[in-house]
């Protein structure tokens, strides 16, 4: 079992390489996890993606399973982007709240960037789980995977990338409270490729 000590998550399965620049805030509380995959081949390329101050998750995953902490539980990170709507997405609410989120996602006169970020900022004004998760409560990992531009899709996750995530998912859910029903993929819940993490089991 690993210890959750000032936002670090102690375990021999984890390796501390926590990238200050990722943390953009306080993270007052974890309601869910999100599954990611780099789109790149190795952990080294994301990596110097971080060193240079993109957007990045708490957790990162290898190829052969490793695991780093990237940035501490106690902060925040810019690792989902703009938030679908549940509401839309899965039709589970009221006739009133699908038409809002409709009127928002096909409003005539705007872009498509500006519906979308104005169905996000309607989205963030709801809570959990009324939403889907925001970076404001949720945890991120790092699938170490490339993206193949030719094929449009995502390369496979290992069994054993799977075999980590799957420890570390219990983790989370041990020190969080949480439940398999609060973990969710990138695409769920953002505007990103379909295959994106679709393998990866937890």
């Amino acid at each position: 079992m690993s210890k959750l000590v000032n936002g670090i998550l102690a375990s021999e399965r984890i390796i501390q390489k926590i990238f200050i620049d990722l943390e953009k805030g306080r993270l007052i509380k974890i309601n869910t996890v999100i599954v990611h995959q780099t789109g790149a081949a190795t952990a080294k390329h994301t990596f110097n993606s971080y060193e240079a101050g993109g957007s990045g998750a708490h957790f990162l995953i290898d190829k052969v399973g490793v695991i780093y902490q990237t940035a501490h539980l106690t902060k925040h990170t810019h690792h989902l982007g703009k938030i679908k709507s549940k509401c839309f997405e899965s039709g589970h609410c009221s006739k009133n709240e699908l038409k809002k989120a409709t009127d928002i996602l096909y409003e005539k006169g705007k872009s498509y960037p500006s519906r979308i970020l104005n169905l996000h900022q309607s989205e963030k004004e709801k809570t959990y789980p009324t939403r889907y998760p925001t970076n404001d409560d949720s945890v991120g990992i790092e699938i170490v995977g490339s993206f193949n531009k030719a094929k449009k899709e995502y390369e496979a996750v290992s069994k054993v990338q799977n075999g980590s995530l799957k420890w570390l998912v219990g983790q989370l859910h041990c020190h969080y409270g949480l439940t398999n029903l609060d973990v969710y993929r990138h695409p769920e819940v953002s505007y990103k490729k379909a295959s994106e993490a679709s393998s990866a089991t937890w």
